[in-house]
């Protein structure tokens, strides 16, 4: 008995963990996973299922959506975020609305990034 749970323990430190891939790197985008703490002030929509969002203090980040959630929506559509009211953060949790649209989406990944090109011109940022 004592053997069987030795080799099943062994069994699983030799499995690797599981984990998700690591993020692909963009220009001027960060490569570590992050949280927006305090709210929206502003954001423009990328290519496909990706946002930028800038929060009260002037940060900027890219945002990608759960894939294919935003197959559709407007550029001129009214976006919500949802995240934790009680300590004011948006992260992996929380959702965004698209509000004309009607649909919800959820948020996969968030990363520090420069101001995207609508906003700064000379930016290194790609839309996707």
């Amino acid at each position: 008995m004592l053997r069987s749970i030795a080799l099943a323990l062994a069994a699983l430190s030799a499995t690797p963990a599981l984990a998700t891939a690591p993020a692909v790197s963009l220009p001027g985008v960060s490569d570590r996973e992050t949280n927006i703490l305090g709210s929206v002030a502003q954001y423009v929509l990328g290519k496909g299922d990706v946002l930028f969002v800038r929060d009260r203090i002037n940060r900027w980040y890219r945002v990608a959506l759960t894939p294919g959630c935003r197959q559709s929506a407007w550029p001129q559509d009214t976006v919500q975020f949802e995240g934790d009211r009680t300590i004011g953060m948006i992260d992996t949790f929380s959702h965004v609305h698209f509000l004309r649209e009607g649909r919800t989406c959820g948020i996969d990944s968030i990363r520090k990034s420069a101001a995207p090109p609508q906003v700064d011109s000379r930016s290194p940022v790609t839309l996707d």
